[in-house]
C-alpha cells in the first residue's frame, strides 16, 4: 500500500490505549504525508476523529534567540530556512524590518526585483502544494506536473542568485545581484508554460476531477469565525471567505503600483483551500508580468555597512507569504545585534487550528486536511 494514501498511514499507527470503542493513536512525526516533522495524537472511534493533540517541536532551533547573538546581516542565511518552500519571503520580510529601523530606503529597481521574487516563490509555493496534494490523494501525475513546473522557476532563481532552495539573493539595501542578461524574456517564456498547464492540465486532473472532490469537498470545513479565532491568515483564511491580504489592505513593495484580485473562497473545505492556491498561481503570473513590463533601470542597491549598530528601537513589519500573514517585531538597544526578534509564523497558526478542524472527520481525512492547510515546519518549530 502507498504511503502517500490516506488509509497508508495505518501502517504507521501505534495503538496506545482502549476505552468504551476509543483508540488513541499516534500519527507520525516521521510520515512522508505528516510534510515534515509534526505528529498527532488522535483518540478515534472507529474510523471518526474524535479529539486530536498535534505536537511540535521536533526541529526547534530557537532561531528567535539566534538572532540576539549575530550581526544583523548575518542572521540572512537563518531567515531564509524559516519556511525552506518561501525562503526568499523571509529574506524580504527581514532585510525590511532591520532596514526600517535603519531608515534606509532602497533604489525603486530593487523594489520592483523584491516584489518579483516573492510572487515568483509564491508560485513555487503553491506548485508544490499542488504536488504534494496529489500525492496524498493517491494521484501521483499531479505530483510528478507540480515539480516540473516547480524546476523551472527554480532555475530561474539559480540563474539569478546561483542558489535553488536557500537563494540568499536579498541584501540589506536592496539585492546582491542583478538581473543577468536574457533572462526576462526566459521568464516570460516560463511563465506562458505554467499559466498553460495550470489553467489546462492541472485543473482537469485536480478540482475538476470526480474522485479529487470526492476526498476534498465537505472535508476539513474551516468556517470564518474559526479562522479568525485561531489567527489564520493567507490562503487558509481566504478559501473560508475572508477577503484580507496585505498585498492589497496594507500595501508594501511595488504592490500598490500592480493589478490584481484577492481569490476567495465561501466552502472553507479542503477543497476550497486547493482551488484559492490554484487561482492565486494565475495572480501571481499576472503580477510577475506587469513588473517584468514596468521594471526600472537604475541601482539595485544603497550601500549599507555589513557591521552597524542601530539606536535603541521598536519596529515592527509584516508582510503576506505564500501560507499568510509573516511579521517581525525588533527591538534595538544600540549595539550590533537585535536586543529581542519576535517572529509570527502563519503555519504555527494553521497547526494551532487542527485541533478543531480534524474532529469529526475520518482517519482516511487526516492527510486530505492537513496537505490542505500547507504548514511548514519550519516556521512551526522557529
Amino acid at each position: 500500500m502507498r504511503s502517500g494514501t490516506g488509509l497508508g498511514l495505518i501502517s504507521n499507527f501505534r495503538f496506545m490505549e482502549k476505552e468504551r470503542n476509543r483508540i488513541t493513536i499516534n500519527i507520525g512525526p516521521v510520515h512522508p504525508s505528516t510534510h515534515g516533522v509534526l505528529k498527532f495524537k488522535v483518540d478515534i472511534s472507529g474510523d471518526t476523529m474524535k479529539k486530536i493533540e498535534p505536537e511540535i517541536g521536533f526541529v526547534h532551533r530557537g532561531v528567535e534567540k539566534m538572532a540576539e547573538m549575530k550581526y544583523y546581516s548575518n542572521f540572512m542565511p537563518i531567515a531564509d530556512k524559516l519556511d525552506y518552500i518561501a525562503a526568499l519571503n523571509w529574506e524580504v520580510l527581514y532585510a525590511s524590518v532591520v532596514e526600517k529601523a535603519l531608515k534606509v530606503v532602497i533604489p525603486p529597481r530593487a523594489v520592483y526585483l523584491r516584489t518579483m521574487m516573492c510572487e515568483l516563490q509564491r508560485i513555487m509555493s503553491h506548485l508544490l502544494f499542488i504536488g504534494h496534494s496529489g500525492e496524498d490523494l493517491g494521484n501521483t501525475t499531479l505530483f510528478m506536473w507540480g515539480f516540473r513546473e516547480r524546476e523551472l522557476l527554480m532555475d530561474i532563481i539559480e540563474e539569478v542568485s546561483g542558489g535553488r532552495l536557500a537563494p540568499m539573493y536579498i541584501s540589506l539595501g536592496g539585492m546582491y545581484y542583478d538581473l543577468p542578461p536574457g533572462l526576462i524574456p526566459k521568464l516570460a517564456s516560463t511563465l506562458d508554460i505554467i499559466e498553460k498547464r495550470v489553467k489546462n492540465e492541472y485543473r482537469a486532473l485536480s478540482y475538476e476531477n470526480g474522485l479529487f472532490k470526492m476526498r476534498t469537498v465537505g472535508v476539513g470545513i474551516i468556517e470564518a469565525n474559526l479562522a479568525i479565532k485561531y489567527g489564520l491568515t493567507g490562503p487558509n483564511a481566504r478559501a473560508s471567505g475572508i477577503k484580507c491580504d496585505l498585498r492589497k489592505n496594507a500595501p508594501y513593495l511595488a504592490y500598490d503600483k500592480l493589478d490584481f484580485d484577492i481569490i476567495t473562497a465561501d466552502a472553507g473545505d479542503a477543497y476550497a483551500r486547493f482551488v484559492v492556491r490554484v487561482n492565486e498561481i494565475l495572480e501571481s503570473i499576472k503580477i510577475v508580468r506587469q513588473i517584468i513590463k514596468d521594471l526600472p533601470s537604475g541601482e539595485i542597491k544603497v550601500k549599507v555597512p555589513w557591521i552597524f549598530t542601530i539606536p535603541p528601537s521598536y519596529t515592527f513589519v509584516r508582510q503576506e507569504t505564500p501560507r499568510g500573514e509573516a511579521a517581525m517585531y525588533m527591538v534595538t538597544d544600540g549595539g550590533q545585534k537585535p536586543y529581542r526578534l519576535k517572529i509570527r509564523a502563519p503555519s504555527l497558526y494553521a497547526v494551532q487550528a487542527m485541533s478543531e478542524i480534524f474532529v469529526g472527520g475520518k482517519v482516511a481525512d487526516i492527510v486530505a486536511i492537513l496537505g490542505s492547510l500547507d504548514p511548514t515546519p519550519g516556521e512551526v518549530d522557529r
